[in-house]
């Protein structure tokens, strides 16, 4: 038996076969010159760039009628390559200095790519697979060669080196058990849609495809991110106890669904879900969710090949409104590491994105997309419950810029006679220490305050959470993390606003009992682990929590916080630990 480690990008367990796909790769022979003619060309171009629309869109609309409309809108933004006019003309103007049509469609592709290929940022990596999807199709569609996914007859276990919107879009999903993928992240589109079919889904495991032949044994462990190869007896022995168990917890957990999240003594924490994508709601709320309380709005930008106008993220905005019939919906403000999006509009590289140009420093320095987004939310307002907040805010500088942005747009808003909630909820999202050490001052100026925990955790501590040499030190439950927290909870409630936890934090059991005895208002968590963050809020006290949570603040290392809360944590809530896998 080999076991390899991944990223867990959607929870559960299977045992099963494996079905292993490998994309051939395309050579291709740069000394080539056409022979037909630069028009001759441009027509092979033309005719390729029609055949593969063709294609994407019988592959959407399978998506669509498989999944729903919302998963199908993931194929928009390879059709939206196809109709750059800008990427169009750079390949015209390669098969004018004498390329032929694949060899410029090739060399365009690399060069659009090049800003994009950046450290620092996983969700701009993440959409890099559209563009080559749609690089290998026209030039497929070029050589009059078809692409031949496998055909499933039966279940099995998907493992790949890398799997694209389209890709997917050709696969029998009902016959897939659980996803096992080389290459990509946690915002992934293969990572999204296993959520959504609730099937497990281990990513980012380098090269294990290379390890993996049709038909060899998998035991996946999706939670956990381990995929082990020809699992001997014992490993069978223990998945088949855990799934047992977990179907039987997840049975348990779906009579919850309608009950609130609820201590024994009856204190109750707004329990939220984080959303990637729209299409991720239904589950969210099927799961027991009360609302949304992290809408990561950069979704709406990466889907297009432009800046999204004002009425488009409107739409986008009130799609998502229009799902959440009761309970709030938190949209967050774009935040995206800046030297991406201003690479894409002619600025430079940055180096050190996490610490340059990222969240609030981006949108103030870009007010004609920080307004147009601002109008939108507020526009959105008349639609829904919601609420705005602002991501990275360091310091009251920052905020006050931020308000008086907002004070702009529904001055504008109010003389243009358009109908908007003027009073919507402004809060500010703390992830790093100087939020932390300028809470009191914050407080006094928002409506509430979210933790992002990924990135405070980062910033705390000094590690890069996207550098796998140092990730696993990134540890929420580090005391520095925990005292950060609990002096922004006793500001926040000193001001009278309530605070929100929306980082990974409050999607493990043991460190949500920990943010409600710190006294946090709200979880937001992932919508496959809202169920059993529910179930552990209503297994323990809210005494019992304020009394570990205070205990651990004086311990000294983050194995000493985890060793004691395993250890005080009641039977009930160890053995839902245990049979959650």
């Amino acid at each position: 038996m080999k076991t390899f480690k991944g990223i867990g990008a959607s929870p559960g367990l299977v045992v099963g076969e494996a079905t292993v796909w490998r994309r051939q790769p395309l050579r291709m022979d740069w000394r080539r010159k056409p022979d037909i003619g630069v028009d001759a060309e441009n027509e092979r171009l033309d005719s390729a760039l029609r055949a593969t629309g063709e294609e994407l869109l019988e592959l959407q609309g399978q998506l669509q009628a498989r999944l729903g409309r919302d998963h199908a809108t993931i194929l928009d933004a390879q059709l939206l390559i196809l109709e750059d006019e800008d990427f169009l003309a750079a390949v015209r103007a390669g098969i004018a200095e004498g390329l032929g049509a694949e060899m410029a469609f090739t060399r365009s592709m690399a060069e659009a790519l090049i800003p994009l290929d950046l450290p620092g940022d996983a969700l701009f990596r993440e959409r890099m697979v559209d563009f080559r999807d749609v690089e290998q199709r026209v030039v497929r569609a070029l050589r009059g060669s078809a692409e031949q996914l496998p055909r499933l007859t039966e279940p099995t276990i998907f493992v790949a080196q890398e799997l694209t919107p389209s890709q997917t879009a050709a696969l029998d999903l009902s016959l897939v058990q659980a996803f096992v993928i080389d290459e990509g992240g946690h915002t992934g589109h293969t990572a999204i849609i296993a959520r959504s079919l609730g099937v497990p889904a281990v990513i980012g495991l380098k090269d294990v495809c290379s390890k993996i032949a049709s038909g060899d044994a998998l035991a996946i462990d999706g939670s956990r991110g381990q995929v082990h190869i020809e699992p001997d007896a014992a490993t069978l022995r223990r998945f088949t106890v855990r799934i047992a168990r977990r179907k039987q917890a997840e049975e348990r957990l779906l009579t919850m669904r309608e009950v609130p999240a609820e201590t024994t003594d009856g204190h109750r924490i707004e329990l939220s879900a984080n959303i990637e994508l729209p299409q991720e709601i239904d589950l969210a709320l099927a799961n027991g969710a009360h609302g949304i309380g992290l809408v990561r709005t950069e979704y709406f930008y990466f889907q297009t090949a432009h800046l999204p106008s004002e009425d488009e993220q409107l739409a986008s905005y009130r799609q998502v409104l229009d799902s959440v019939p009761e309970g709030e919906v938190i949209f967050r403000a774009l935040d995206v590491g800046g030297d991406k999006l201003l690479a894409a509009m002619g600025g430079v590289r940055e180096y050190n994105p996490f610490l340059g140009v990222r969240g609030a420093r981006f949108l103030l320095r870009n007010p004609e997309i920080l307004q147009t987004q601002l109008r939108a939310l507020y526009r959105a307002t008349v639609h829904g419950a919601m609420k705005i907040m602002f991501p990275m805010v360091c310091d009251l500088e920052e905020l006050r810029a931020f308000h008086s942005h907002c004070e702009v747009v529904r001055d504008a808003l109010t003389r243009e006679g358009v109908e908007f909630d003027p009073d919507v909820d402004l809060g500010v999202m703390i992830e790093t220490p100087s939020a932390v050490a300028m809470a009191k001052e914050l407080a006094q100026e928002c409506d509430f305050f979210s933790l992002g925990t990924n990135d405070l955790t980062q910033y705390v501590l000094a590690v890069d959470r996207t550098n796998p040499r140092v990730s696993h030190l990134a540890r929420p439950h580090h005391p520095a993390v925990l005292r950060a927290i609990h002096d922004t909870v006793e500001a926040a409630h000193e001001a009278g606003i309530w605070v929100g936890c929306c980082g990974e934090m409050g999607s493990h059991p043991l460190w949500a009992i920990l943010l409600v005895g710190l006294g946090v208002d709200e979880i937001s968590a992932n919508a496959a682990a809202v169920p059993m963050i529910k179930k552990v809020i209503r297994s323990v006290s809210l005494d019992q929590a304020r009394t570990w949570a205070a205990e651990a603040l004086t311990l000294k290392t983050p194995h000493e916080v985890e060793r004691f809360m395993r250890a005080s944590s009641n039977r009930q809530l160890r053995e839902f630990l245990v049979s959650g896998g």
